[in-house]
């Protein structure tokens, strides 16, 4: 059966390093994907380990170790299991969006006993780990262009992303984004507001389900004629750079209730 559960941080950890020059007998160990974000599965496999041993997940930062996860081989000494994390503040700081997390397999039968060589007692891997974030500037006009972007959906990668302008619970126009990257999930689209939008509030959506069945990420924002509104297109367009306007990740990961009311609503700065 299956066995799916959150990292938990190890009161004293092995030290992970990186394996020295490769031997025959060095235990695998693999990742199915390059890169993850939070709530994600994360699914391993690997061979060489004792049969129906312990093995022991180490995750860790260069020198600083961030979680563990215990498993067993089967009677042939493989591995096939799956873990997860539930925040990214496990393998982040607050300062950080994306860095390389390295994992050690450590084989217990074989460290208790001391087998050498010691290559022999751990298999070792590593990915990458991201922040899953959306941006988007809070004015638009219709006909001009805007700049959005999608950044460490892994959890997507190689789907296509789509805009969407929302009144309550239904959606007035869609605009497609394109096609997240078959990495880490991210993608800058510079979009064409729909000409056939009205002035007034929105909530304006980033996601790659356009029934909002999936994790999306949303924000309010004004549509303005462009009689009113010379500079909005400028705003569009620096919105990164200029607002740092981004759009609230925390989604609820099921059907939202009325649109998006699970989430929260937008702020400046990471969050």
């Amino acid at each position: 059966m299956r066995r799916t559960t959150t990292l938990t941080v190890l009161a004293s950890a092995a030290a992970v390093a990186a394996p020295a020059a490769a031997e025959a007998q060095q235990p695998t160990l693999q990742f199915d994907r390059g890169c993850y974000t939070e709530q994600q599965d994360m699914r391993f496999t690997g061979a060489g380990y004792t049969p129906s041993g312990q093995v022991d997940l180490i995750f860790a930062r260069p020198g600083e170790p961030r979680g563990g996860y215990f498993t067993v081989a089967d009677a042939g000494g493989a591995l096939n299991d799956v873990t997860g994390v539930g925040s990214a503040s496990q393998f982040l700081d607050d300062d950080e969006g994306r860095e390389t997390i390295f994992v050690a397999a450590n084989d217990r039968t074989r460290i208790e006993a001391n087998q050498q060589p010691p290559d022999t007692q751990f298999g070792f891997t590593q990915f990458t780990f991201t922040r899953w974030e959306g941006f988007s500037p809070g004015r638009y006009v219709p006909g001009r262009r805007a700049t959005v972007e999608i950044y460490g959906w892994a959890f997507a990668a190689g789907k296509p992303a789509w805009f969407l302008f929302r009144k309550a619970s239904r959606t007035v126009a869609s605009v497609k984004v394109g096609r997240l990257d078959d990495e880490c999930g991210d993608r800058t689209a510079s979009i064409r507001v729909p000409r056939s939008l009205k002035p007034g509030g929105y909530r304006v959506v980033l996601t790659t389900d356009r029934r909002l069945r999936e994790r999306y990420t949303w924000r309010k924002a004004r549509v303005t004629a462009p009689r009113r509104a010379a500079s909005a297109a400028a705003l569009g367009s620096r919105a990164m750079a200029a607002s740092g306007a981004r759009l609230s990740p925390r989604c609820a990961l099921g059907p939202p209730v009325s649109g998006a009311t699970a989430c929260e609503e937008p702020r400046s700065g990471r969050g």
